[in-house]
Formats: C-alpha cells, sequence, structure tokens
C-alpha cells in the first residue's frame, strides 16, 4: 500500500513539473499563407484574435481574459493554454507584425524570456484556452461514474 501511495505522489509530482518554457505556436503549415505567426494583420477583438490563434492550432479555442490596463501582465488568469500579445508596433506590415501567439508549458505563468518578442510598446494580452473535444467529456464523465460507483460499493461492503 505505501509502495502505491509513493508511485502515485511521485507520478503526480512529474506530471505538474513545467517541462520547457513558454513557446511561440508554429505557423499552420496547411495554410501558412493566412496563418502564420507573428502575423501582421490587426485582429483587435478577442473574436477575431481567437480566429486567426484556432487558425494556427487548427482547432477552435475560447476566450477567456484580455488584459489591457497599464501593465498587460499584471492579470494573468489562473488558468489558460494559450495567449494572443498585441505590440503596438507603428503601421503593421510583412516585415513588422503586430500580434504573436504563445502556448503555455503548463504553469500557468506568462514567460516572455525567451521568446523573439518586440522590447516595447505591448498593448494588450487576450488569454484562451482549447475547446475539450466530446469525448474528452465523455472519457471524464464515464471515470466519474466509475469513481462513484466503486465508491457506493466499498461503502457497502462494510
Amino acid at each position: 500500500m505505501k509502495k502505491n501511495i509513493l508511485l502515485f505522489t511521485a507520478a503526480l509530482l512529474w506530471m505538474t513539473l513545467p517541462a520547457s518554457a513558454d513557446t511561440l505556436v508554429p505557423s499552420n503549415p496547411v495554410d501558412a499563407f493566412v496563418y502564420f505567426n507573428p502575423q501582421w494583420v490587426t485582429p483587435t477583438n478577442p473574436a477575431e484574435e481567437g480566429a486567426w490563434l484556432g487558425g494556427l492550432l487548427g482547432f477552435p479555442v475560447y476566450f477567456i481574459f484580455k488584459d489591457e490596463d497599464s501593465n498587460p501582465l499584471d492579470n494573468v488568469p489562473s488558468f489558460w493554454q494559450y495567449a494572443v500579445l498585441k505590440f503596438g508596433v507603428g503601421q503593421p506590415g510583412w516585415g513588422n507584425p503586430d500580434h504573436w501567439a504563445v502556448m503555455d508549458d503548463g504553469d500557468f505563468v506568462l514567460e516572455l524570456g525567451g521568446l523573439d518578442l518586440p522590447g516595447k510598446g505591448l498593448s494588450h494580452v487576450s488569454y484562451f484556452a482549447a475547446v475539450p473535444e466530446p469525448g474528452t467529456l465523455l472519457l471524464l464523465g464515464t471515470g466519474m461514474i466509475g469513481v462513484a460507483c466503486w465508491a457506493r460499493r466499498r461503502i457497502a461492503l462494510r
């Protein structure tokens, strides 16, 4: 019993450790002329930013929060997977992108140190998460029903 608890604790700790730092979302290889990162087309509202990010990823994302106060890095939500950073870089164009998509490494902290981003002019940050697939929700529900049945059976045996 102790061995199982120790293995479970070690596995849980291993899963919570971040694998790497935050990274840029790669451009979509299927439609790279429309969905590339960084982007110079200026979507400024969360719906357009979400559509662009979803096109990069190849699956839909939902909007969580937009931080656009004087310090756009101070209100990071507690759960997010992707962030779109908007920089005020002057006139956007092919050589002057203004939107950058960042993927979280699992620690829910926005780390920009290792990324090749503009040094100043951050306008706002929009946070997004992936839409769960129906199969994932079915698997979660089945697991919860299984745990409830197991617990009920265990109580009945006492």
